[in-house]
């Protein structure tokens, strides 16, 4: 959701998973497309009058935990176009979050 005259977002789940990491923990993957879209001109008067254009698009990627009763997330981003240049990277980036109980 926007804030801004004449933007519409739109949102997709792409995928959802979970697994076990090494510390035992169970960990969520999410990972969304959203895209934006901009109006040419936010100041007509009639909204079928908005002449819109992809603004941007990006792929999110969310890896949750809980531990100490809250719950953690590691969210990363990119643009679309580049995702699979550097979905590797961003692959090995998520399976390295871990959670950890606070010493009292």
């Amino acid at each position: 959701m926007s804030t801004r005259i004449g933007v519409r977002r739109e949102a997709g789940i792409l995928t959802t998973s979970s697994r076990v990491a090494d510390n035992g923990r169970v960990y969520y993957q999410v990972e969304v497309n959203i895209k934006s879209y901009a109006s040419s001109n936010e100041l007509v008067a009639m909204p079928q009058e908005q002449k819109t254009r992809l603004e941007w698009d990006r792929h999110y990627l969310s890896v949750l935990g809980v531990e100490n009763n809250q719950l953690y997330e590691l969210r990363l981003q990119t643009p679309e176009n580049v995702f699979l240049e550097e979905e590797n990277d961003l692959r090995k980036v998520m399976d390295s979050f871990r959670v950890f109980k606070l010493s009292a």
